[in-house]
Parts: C-alpha cells; sequence; structure tokens
C-alpha cells in the first residue's frame, strides 16, 4: 500500500510536469523582481561610502531558453539597486550615489571610499529540468571596493543560491521567488562578511576605524535578511 502510494505520488508529479512542458511550450515567461527588500540589522562601520552602479548592473536582463520548456526573462535591473540601496545603508554610517566621474569628486566631497557591485553570474534550473518539484537559482555578485581617490582596495565575489517550490500555473512567480531568496542570502553574506574580508579589515585599521569584535551579535541579526 505504501509502495502504491510512493508510485501514485511520483506519476502524478511526473504527469504535472509534462502538462508544465505543454502549456510553457513555446512561451515567453517573465519573471520581475520587486524592488523590495527588507532592512538588514546591522551595526553600521563608521565610514562615509559613495555607491556607484554600473549601467549595465541597473538595466541587467537574463535571457535563456530551456530545452523541453520555454524562453525565460528574468528582470533584475530594478531589484539590484533595491537589494545593494537596503544593504549599504546599513552597513554603513552614510551612503552617498556617485557616478562615473566619482574619482574626481570623492576626496572633496568627504567620503571614505567608493563601492561597486557587480552581477558576475545569474544561473538557475527548472522542475522539468531536475525531476524535482523546485526552482532553484544562483548567483555571484563581485563587490570592488576604492579608495576615494579610486585606488582598488579590495575585489572579493559573494555568491548565493534560493529555491522555490514548484507552483503549476505560477511558474514564473515560483521563478521570481528563488531569485529573491538568492538576493536575500546575497546581501546576508555581504553584509556579514564585508569587514572580515583581510585587505578591507587591513585599510580600515590603515584609517583609524573602529571595528566590532564581537561578532556574535551580527550572526544573530543577519539571520533577519534571510528569513522570508
Amino acid at each position: 500500500m505504501i509502495a502504491q502510494t510512493v508510485f501514485s505520488r511520483r506519476l502524478y508529479r511526473a504527469a504535472a510536469l509534462a502538462l508544465a512542458g505543454l502549456i510553457a511550450a513555446g512561451c515567453t515567461a517573465t519573471a520581475s523582481i520587486p524592488a523590495d527588500f527588507p532592512t538588514p540589522l546591522v551595526d553600521p562601520l563608521p565610514i562615509r561610502v559613495g555607491v556607484r552602479y554600473p549601467e549595465h548592473f541597473l538595466t541587467y536582463q537574463h535571457r535563456e531558453q530551456i530545452p523541453s520548456d520555454r524562453e525565460w526573462v528574468v528582470e533584475l535591473g530594478d531589484a539590484n539597486a533595491a537589494l545593494f540601496d537596503s544593504v549599504f545603508g546599513s552597513m554603513f554610517d552614510a551612503t552617498e550615489p556617485v557616478n562615473e566621474e566619482a574619482e574626481r569628486i570623492a576626496a572633496t566631497a568627504g567620503l571614505d571610499a567608493i563601492i561597486e557591485p557587480e552581477l558576475e553570474s545569474y544561473e538557475f534550473s527548472v522542475p522539468l529540468e531536475t525531476g524535482d518539484p523546485f526552482y532553484s537559482v544562483w548567483m555571484t555578485y563581485r563587490m570592488r571596493l576604492f579608495s576615494a581617490e579610486g585606488r582598488l582596495i579590495a575585489e572579493w565575489p559573494v555568491r548565493a543560491y534560493g529555491k522555490s517550490r514548484y507552483k503549476i500555473l505560477d511558474s514564473d512567480q515560483s521563478l521570481a521567488q528563488a531569485t529573491i531568496m538568492a538576493m536575500r542570502d546575497a546581501g546576508a553574506e555581504l553584509a556579514l562578511q564585508f569587514a572580515s574580508q583581510p585587505r578591507i579589515r587591513e585599510w580600515l585599521r590603515e584609517e583609524g576605524k573602529v571595528l566590532p569584535d564581537d561578532t556574535g551579535d551580527q550572526d544573530v541579526q543577519i539571520e533577519e535578511i534571510i528569513v522570508p
């Protein structure tokens, strides 16, 4: 009886995925990511930072044709800015938007540094590929921190993962939710690890900035970022 129940569940799932494939064939699905993220609860570092977003970061779009499925379009530009506006606003005492000419004005604007994120890669899998009832998303952001004079202080990757359960009639929202979870994971990782980057820690000490010594509270606070 138990074996029949397990078989029935597997058969139902296979049938549902096959039906989804038939419905999706020849269609284009657009996953628009809401530009709305919770504010991280972290202790800000005592620095004033210019935030620079490259144009391609603000207009980032991922387009991919999945075999036996459909073409997927994931709109990430506005969400990228919203995520990092929220994270940077909590990580630092003050932030200031800057443009490509930032190096010329940063020092006179009283900035300690300039930070620039880049979305280096976005990958996802769908249930028709994997056979499990989840959409999964892998993202890598590359962070660059510059001095006010434009000298590169540190560069490092922030990798993140998110997943969401498959919904047969709402698959675009399933992928969007998995993407949101990955972006929240990236925000948490960045906020938690920023001051632990060896070169950044060295630079902060050179600048005479006080660093938090107890990271235990940070772990507790960061958890609040990633709870959906």
